[in-house]
């Protein structure tokens, strides 16, 4: 069985729908879940290691730069400032000739003496075989630990002496709020380019190694997904700059002016959704679509083009959806044809073909011959100025029924 609802029936689930679409899109970017540091910034690492930062950050001797002694002044991002093993051995006596472990076990009571066994540190080693890597690929930033040497190490890597968080992975890299806290334009600078990677025209690299690099939310709020590209118009008029930092002018033209068409703008069930938009012209789907190709056609295959099999009028009635006497002959008033045609010839040609037309408003004896032009107009000025400009114009419905050429002005 079938189920009709009336015009009234569908535009209450469309406003409906279109309701729960608003309040979806109008969700504060701020309540987005924190995604972690990204992994296209920082890219996976490789950690085959058993270690606390928490248990040696409680012993008094034990600091940041005990390992990490480097990290004062190194300057560049892509220096490895993981320790090696020569740090490990200040306090662990470990000796790879005995991976087992030396050393007796500390008494009852007395602190427990450093581990000295291959498999503390490295789980699952076989003696005789190779250490499983570490690797710790260098972020896609410009980085130097030297410039913030002055600055506290759990500033940006939190409190690892704080709880016994185990092994420090990429979770415990800085978010780029926390760098902002500093970089406000006033006490560091506030440029994305001063940490991002930049490209020769010194806008952001957004392209990477490791994918592509698009905002997430928070900072700018500006989170770039499928329903962004709908509603980026307030971000824009109110973050222009900050938009500029990775877009240059000419991406946001090729796709105002219909030259790139997102394959993914709509969302899931646009088709019961867009007349809504199609009748306020927000956004102006002319921008992607020609109306007479894929407007057109697509109603006629629906069922709701002039040329269908079946429609419904305006009270729902199997039928069609001019009132009687629209393309009748005689007085024009406000209900004809000719009148809405020339007030707004665009409302036309969202469901009729320039063909269609041309069925009627021809020159050829065949059909049914009506001018579209009004008295005294062949041989007119306005009907030579035409014709000079663009003769392909008349041709759509004058033809010289001896010669095959067009007819002539005179």
């Amino acid at each position: 069985m079938v189920v009709r609802l009336r015009p009234r029936a569908v535009l209450a689930l469309v406003l409906a729908a279109s309701a729960a679409l608003s309040a979806v899109a109008g969700t504060a970017p701020e309540t987005v879940a924190d995604p972690g540091p990204s992994r296209v910034v920082y890219p996976a690492q490789r950690l085959p290691l058993r270690f606390s930062h928490a248990l040696h950050l409680r012993l008094e001797a034990v600091t940041c730069v005990t390992c990490h002694d480097r990290a004062p002044t190194s300057r560049s991002a892509i220096d490895l400032l993981t320790p090696g093993e020569a740090a490990c051995r200040a306090c662990h006596a470990i000796d790879r000739m005995r991976p087992e472990g030396t050393g007796a076990p500390a008494a009852s009571g007395a602190p427990a003496a450093p581990a000295t066994a291959c498999v503390a540190c490295h789980p699952g080693h076989v003696p005789g075989q190779a250490v499983a890597r570490v690797v710790v690929p260098p972020p896609n930033l410009k980085f130097s630990h030297a410039a913030h040497a002055t600055t506290a190490c759990q500033t940006c890597h939190g409190d690892l002496a704080a709880d016994d968080v185990g092994l420090a992975t990429r979770d415990q890299l800085p978010r780029m709020a926390s760098c902002l806290g500093c970089h406000d334009g006033v006490q560091a600078a506030s440029a994305c380019t001063t940490c991002h990677l930049s490209t020769q025209g010194g806008r952001v690299r957004t392209e990477l190694p490791d994918g592509r690099l698009v905002p997430t939310g928070g900072v700018t709020g500006a989170v770039h997904d499928l329903e962004f590209r709908t509603r980026h118009d307030r971000i824009a008029r109110a973050e222009a700059r900050t938009c500029a930092t990775c877009h240059e002018e000419r991406f946001c033209a090729d796709c105002h002016a219909g030259v790139v068409k997102p394959m993914d703008f709509h969302p899931g069930g646009y088709v019961t959704l867009h007349a809504i938009e199609a009748r306020r012209g927000v956004p102006d789907c002319t921008v992607c679509h020609n109306t007479q190709r894929f407007c057109v056609g697509c109603h006629e295959r629906a069922g709701v083009g002039v040329r269908a099999e079946r429609g419904f009028d305006r009270t729902g009635v199997v039928g069609r959806f001019h009132p009687p006497g629209w393309a009748a002959p005689g007085p024009r008033g406000l209900d004809h044809h000719a009148t809405e045609a020339q007030r707004n010839l665009r409302s036309c040609a969202g469901c009729h073909r320039e063909d269609f037309c041309a069925e009627c408003h021809t020159a050829e004896p065949a059909r049914l011959g009506v001018s579209p032009h009004g008295p005294g107009w062949r041989g007119s000025g306005r009907c030579r100025a035409l014709a000079s400009k663009n003769q392909r114009m008349c041709l759509r419905g004058h033809t010289d029924a001896m010669g095959g050429g067009p007819v002539g002005c005179d």
